[in-house]
């Protein structure tokens, strides 16, 4: 990781499931298909280096926390996937994917997340952790490459709603502490956390297509930093 200063392209395999890839110092690159110690460790270092590069490691803990949780669910994402072909079930018919998710998380385990991490990398499933960045900002995209159900997506938009509501962790913990969607509540968890730092949560989005979801982050560093939104 200590390369990332370094001018050109590297792409290198870490271990068997992190391959990591700098471009110019200025993009970096992190793809896996499981979220383990060393890709936690290799989130956190990447995260590090590149807010000490810019001067701002305050945001550090905050920022490799929502980096984590939506790698985590973007891993989480592509075993689901796996996890209803292996048993024919199908995302688009809502009594299927209702009874696919159910089971899914009462039979989830780490022992689980490991076979059906290896399981998504035979398949073509994977994550990607993008950071580009310079002076003026940091653009963040955790990406992995499978579509979701329609009640999922409804589902997303109404945990970033909650959150929007929150400015104060203790007590959304409090209102939702009996919540059937534990899992879910790290987006809403993401915005409040933006709140925390002075972040406007409206630079985090997430981006659905057709065989993709995207997570964007935007994290404005100066007064000339262009969101995406308006250079598109």
């Amino acid at each position: 990781m200590e390369k990332i200063s370094g001018m050109g392209k590297e792409t290198s395999e870490i271990s068997d499931h992190i391959k990591l890839h700098i471009e110019n110092g200025k993009i970096l690159s992190l793809k896996t298909h499981r979220v383990s110690k060393s890709v936690e460790e290799h989130i956190k270092e990447a995260v590090g280096l590149i807010l000490d590069r810019l001067t701002y490691p305050t945001l550090v803990p905050t920022l490799y926390t929502i980096i984590k949780e939506l790698a985590i669910n973007a891993c989480k994402a592509n075993q689901k996937r796996v996890f209803f072909e292996e048993r024919g079930y199908s995302m688009l018919n809502p009594s299927e994917y209702a009874k696919g998710v159910r089971e899914y998380r009462e039979m989830f385990s780490e022992e689980m997340s490991n076979e059906f991490g290896i399981k998504a990398k035979k398949k073509g499933y994977y994550c990607l952790i993008n950071f580009k960045y310079n002076d003026d900002g940091i653009l963040i995209e955790v990406i992995n490459n499978t579509p979701i159900a329609k009640e999922e997506e409804k589902s997303i938009r109404e945990r970033l709603e909650k959150g929007m509501m929150y400015d104060d962790i203790a007590q959304f913990y409090i209102d939702n502490a009996d919540t059937s969607e534990g899992a879910g509540l790290g987006l809403a968890l993401i915005l409040i956390m933006l709140k925390g730092e002075g972040i406007d949560p409206n630079f985090f989005r997430i981006i659905i297509g057709e065989d993709s979801t995207i997570a964007r982050l935007e994290i404005p560093l100066s007064e000339n930093f262009v969101s995406s939104r308006e250079s598109n």
